[in-house]
């Protein structure tokens, strides 16, 4: 989260930098009740005012939603807030000024950085959404994760896109189109989240290698308590005993799904393999079971279906199992087998 100050620092820079001739950018409102429709929305860009146009609109927008609890209620819930993540006790006096202060949050969908050419997909929420007991926005929670951004968005949420490398700054179209987990700008943010997600961990060594570690850390939005290397949140199903077991190595992944009857045939079994998905399905399968893996699944990244194949072979105790034996689009370690509802990797 940038901090106000940097906000600031951001506004006042930005009559050094290259603004875009743009005169207009669509995007997209996502209300907080999912009875009410996603709509496309178009801003036209005051002159001079490219950075803080849709930042005004929405603190407008925020501060006149419907919220929960009285005003003493709210400035309590966002006082424990401030106090819990700067482990400070807040003034009163600095909480007044704070409590009437409008503040929107981005949450970063698609990260921006040489690999995107800089571009950003950001998600706006209402900074004190929490505190003002707003409900949470299930459909932006779920494009969320689909980006490998999980986060508890609460209240009503606005996805735009901007082109940002510190010297040009342009704000480009988002469409309803667009909020699709099949969309190329997701797969991208997946991809990047992931890997960001995973390399955190070094990343944080590297920081306190560096003289000026607070500083770094600050610009790259990394906090002490990152999680470590592993899947993202929400990819792996917990609490659930999945029928199927996975492994890896190098650039083959094996899905086992053991102890079917011995009298499973290869004409009770359904097995389809494609680039990003996979359906697996075994009639002999426990009622309940019988789908083992749902080919709705999106698959953590592509594979090649023509060098994959899948088999049934016997146990010692006269049981079968099937193997699925699967190649990677490319060799890399896959945190987890789909990208939603997966099993642990088996170790």
């Amino acid at each position: 989260r940038r901090s106000h100050r940097q906000q600031l620092d951001c506004a006042v820079d930005r009559t050094s930098r290259i603004m875009s001739p743009r005169s207009s950018f669509k995007y997209v409102y996502i209300p907080a009740d999912d009875t009410c429709p996603m709509e496309e929305l178009s801003m036209e860009i005051p002159e001079g005012r490219e950075m803080e146009c849709l930042l005004d609109v929405l603190k407008d927008h925020f501060r006149n939603a419907k919220t929960v609890g009285t005003a003493n209620e709210q400035k309590a819930i966002f006082k424990k807030q401030l106090e819990e993540h700067s482990g400070k006790t807040i003034d009163d006096n600095l909480m007044d000024i704070a409590a009437k202060m409008q503040m929107v949050q981005p949450v970063a969908l698609l990260p921006g950085g040489k690999a995107t050419n800089w571009e950003h997909v950001n998600c706006y929420v209402d900074d004190r959404g929490i505190s003002k007991g707003l409900p949470r926005n299930i459909r932006a929670c779920g494009i969320a994760n689909e980006c490998g951004a999980s986060s508890d968005i609460v209240g009503d949420a606005f996805i735009a896109r901007i082109i940002d490398d510190e010297e040009k700054f342009e704000r480009h179209d988002f469409t309803l189109s667009e909020v699709s987990s099949s969309a190329p700008w997701v797969k991208r943010a997946f991809e990047l989240n992931l890997a960001k997600h995973q390399n955190s961990g070094d990343m944080k060594e590297q920081l306190r290698a560096m003289t000026n570690m607070n500083t770094a850390a600050d610009a790259l939005d990394l906090q002490d308590d990152l999680p470590e290397p592993g899947p993202p949140p929400g990819a792996i199903e917990e609490g659930v005993t999945h029928p199927y077991q996975w492994t890896q190595d190098g650039e083959d992944l094996v899905v086992t799904v053991p102890n079917l009857p011995a009298e499973t045939g290869k004409g009770d079994v359904r097995c389809d393999i494609k680039m990003k998905h996979l359906h697996l399905e075994c009639d002999k399968a426990p009622d309940g079971e019988r789908v083992i893996i749902d080919g709705a699944l999106e698959l953590c990244f592509e594979v090649i279906p023509d060098e994959s194949s899948w088999s049934i072979l016997a146990n010692k105790d006269g049981t079968k199992r099937i193997e699925v034996t699967i190649t990677k689009g490319k060799d890399m370690r896959w945190p987890c087998l789909t990208r939603t509802k997966s099993a642990p990797e088996t170790k």
